[in-house]
């Protein structure tokens, strides 16, 4: 049990610290695209 609750942490920590050194990649234009294509289409 302690084993597994140290795997979370470790990997909970890990977690945090890549998304606070990878920068978030901007969209490019074609994921805008759809982006906009989902906004436009109706919704029952």
């Amino acid at each position: 049990m302690r084993t597994c609750l140290a795997l979370a942490l470790a990997f909970g920590a890990l977690g945090v610290a890549l998304r606070f050194a990878v920068p978030v990649a901007p969209a490019d234009a074609s994921f805008r695209e759809v982006l906009q294509l989902y906004r436009s289409l109706e919704r029952p």
